[in-house]
């Protein structure tokens, strides 16, 4: 029975490994695709108001995302596959898992139901239904008690329910002046790229919320010696456009140091939807920070840094994430790179 057992388990490892190199391999090609395009293009998204001349690469997963529903379904008839299943780290579940909005999402759609998206935070799924204010309160608790047996199934029992109606969603509405802008950093772009500049990104921010001073700023790489020509041509045509109270940021980008970083932005979403999910490790946040090195992993509780139970609680939220980044397959993806793991608690203490 155990010579059963082991051939068993060797062919499950070998049939992973298969899709991970598969997944890998793919991925390859896809990263060196990026790098082509990032001679000509912007790289992803940071910052809010950030705009991206790199149109989206998307590569499929399905393979290996499938694989583990499927171990966890046999489970149910298997005591070996369970005892197989159960030594998977919760996270790397996740990891291969469909994100639960998407899953909600295409569930919805497949019942034909109105959906024009499904987002939220930490705490709660929001699903906006299309449609008439008729419509809206014929379906929204079908909608909302489907919602929540999809969440009973994956065992997450940290969410609540939103249901509304799209159009009772305000759109905030753009100034002239935000028009303005936006148009003048469209034609900084075009103009810099045309003089063979290399802008990475480029976009907007704002020194507080209610500050009507813009801060405009371009990310190019740190080996780019013409800033103040970069600085020129950006004054020129913001002064065409008339647009006043402004300051310009030139940030120099490390390529090396940001491909080493981008690394990490597939398992970043694994391990904050991981544990926002389940109430047991009381997360309501999550942050990260490559500098000063070593990469530290922020996690934001709700526990009181007083509560006895605190050290037993951060103790758990640990093992969950180190188990995750030593999985085999995680620590090759990561090659080695050194984290700390911060845990503040509900007061911003650091717990851990």
């Amino acid at each position: 029975m155990e010579d059963k057992l082991k051939n068993l388990q060797d062919k499950m490892d070998k049939t992973v490994l298969k899709e991970i190199l598969f997944e890998n391999k793919h991925k390859q090609n896809v990263l060196k695709t990026v790098r082509l395009l990032n001679k000509t293009s912007n790289f992803e998204r940071t910052k809010k108001h950030r705009y991206s001349l790199r149109r989206k690469i998307t590569y499929s997963v399905c393979s290996v995302a499938l694989l583990f529903p499927l171990l966890i379904g046999s489970a149910f008839f298997s005591p070996a596959m369970a005892e197989v299943v159960s030594k998977i780290p919760y996270l790397s579940k996740i990891f291969h898992s469909e994100p639960i909005n998407r899953i909600i999402w295409g569930e919805l759609e497949e019942k034909g139901y109105e959906i024009n998206g499904v987002s939220g935070n930490a705490s709660y799924i929001l699903i906006s239904l299309n449609g008439s204010e008729q419509y809206f309160q014929d379906v929204h608790e079908e909608v909302k008690e489907i919602a929540a047996k999809i969440l009973k199934s994956n065992e997450y029992d940290r969410y609540t329910i939103k249901v509304n109606r799209e159009d009772d969603l305000e759109v905030p509405r753009t100034s002239e002046r935000e028009k303005a802008i936006g148009e003048a950093l469209n034609r900084i772009n075009d103009q810099l790229i045309k003089l063979n500049f290399n802008v990475l990104s480029y976009g907007t921010s704002y020194p507080s919320e209610n500050s009507n001073k813009v801060i405009i700023e371009i990310d190019v790489p740190n080996t780019e010696k013409r800033v103040e020509e970069i600085k020129e041509i950006t004054n020129e045509i913001l002064r065409a456009k008339n647009i006043e109270s402004y300051s310009i940021k030139i940030n120099k980008i490390d390529l090396v140091q940001k491909e080493k970083e981008a690394k990490w932005d597939e398992i970043f979403p694994a391990i904050y939807d991981g544990l926002s999910a389940k109430k047991e490790y009381n997360v309501t946040g999550f942050a990260y920070s490559f500098h000063p090195a070593p990469l530290q992993i922020i996690i934001k509780t709700s526990i009181n840094s007083s509560d006895k139970d605190a050290p037993e609680k951060v103790h758990i939220i640990e093992k969950t994430i180190n188990g995750f980044l030593n999985s085999k397959e995680i620590k090759s993806k990561i090659d080695g790179e050194p984290y700390k793991i911060v845990i503040r608690s509900k007061d911003k203490q650091k717990i851990n």
